[in-house]
């Protein structure tokens, strides 16, 4: 009876996380509006040099107005920052309006800094562990294959909701974050919409 109520109980989660992150349930505007859990990659395709960067957001299960987001910039600009340094983590919160307006394109560029964005929803979500991840990866450093702005944000995923597994959110360790975006969580991994047009808004 046991080994039994734990298939049902692993089949509902994977029920409730499939269903939840379905892409063709909501646009993307109400999505961005609907109650419960949800993390976003937001996508560079022209940072560092061509392989892309990544930063993450991530909504308050229990107020959708709210969320959290963030990156990790690399401040030095080299292969490793050691721990300790600063390696350019940032977090901000607010509205999913004031997330637009804060990823702003670069001044010094042609195109915006973010172009893309795709989403999974979850069942729910724990934002403090999530702040607590955050602070933790900000303060462990940077290495350019395997501590950078991709595998960093994985980890602040995957303490928000344990559910994020591998098998909805790979391992990001010398990855690509252009590859990992685009191709990684479109074949290799489930639930996760499809790339969203991003667009900032320009507050004066």
């Amino acid at each position: 009876m046991r080994v039994r109520s734990s298939r049902i109980g692993s089949s509902l989660l994977a029920a409730v996380l499939l269903s939840a992150a379905s892409p063709a349930l909501l646009p993307a505007e109400q999505a961005d509006a609907a109650p419960g859990g949800r993390v976003c990659f937001f996508r560079d395709a022209q940072g560092a040099k061509g392989a892309g960067h990544v930063a993450w957001a991530i909504r308050d299960p229990r107020n959708s107005q709210r969320w959290i987001w963030g990156s990790t910039d690399n401040a030095e600009g080299d292969l490793a920052t050691l721990p300790g340094r600063n390696n350019g983590s940032w977090m901000r919160s607010g509205s999913w309006d004031a997330l637009r307006a804060s990823l702003k394109p670069d001044p010094g560029r042609t195109k915006f800094l973010y172009d893309a964005y795709r989403c999974i929803n979850t069942a729910g979500g724990n934002l403090a562990a999530a702040e607590r991840t955050f602070r933790a990866m900000r303060d462990n450093g940077y290495q350019i294959a395997y501590n950078n702005c991709l595998t960093k944000a994985i980890s602040i995923f995957r303490a928000y909701s344990p559910a994020l597994s591998k098998a909805h959110l790979p391992n990001g360790g010398a990855a690509r974050p252009n590859s990992y975006f685009g191709t990684t969580l479109t074949k290799h991994a489930r639930g996760w919409e499809m790339p969203h047009t991003y667009t900032p808004i320009h507050k004066k």
